[in-house]
């Protein structure tokens, strides 16, 4: 199977490559710490800042724009959001 989100070979549950799962695996660590130092902050707003920073590499805005989408697709964000 290969990755949902390029041509890579897929060895996760959650269908993604290596890098794409350490991306995945960062952005979800990060949001905690963000949490944690910032106080609350919703997921979607998180994303959209994140898509927003030069220094934010690729894999990582891939996996953004990913759950930007499923965030949308499950109702949680209001499509005038986008």
């Amino acid at each position: 199977m290969r990755c949902l989100l390029c041509w890579r070979e897929s060895r996760t549950k959650e269908g993604l490559c290596f890098y794409h799962a350490e991306a995945y695996r960062s952005l979800s660590e990060g949001y905690r710490r963000w949490c944690r130092a910032y106080g609350e902050m919703d997921e979607r707003r998180y994303l959209e800042r994140l898509l927003e920073l030069p220094e934010c590499g690729e894999w990582v805005k891939d996996v953004a724009k990913m759950e930007l989408k499923r965030l949308k697709e499950s109702g949680k964000v209001a499509e005038e959001d986008f």
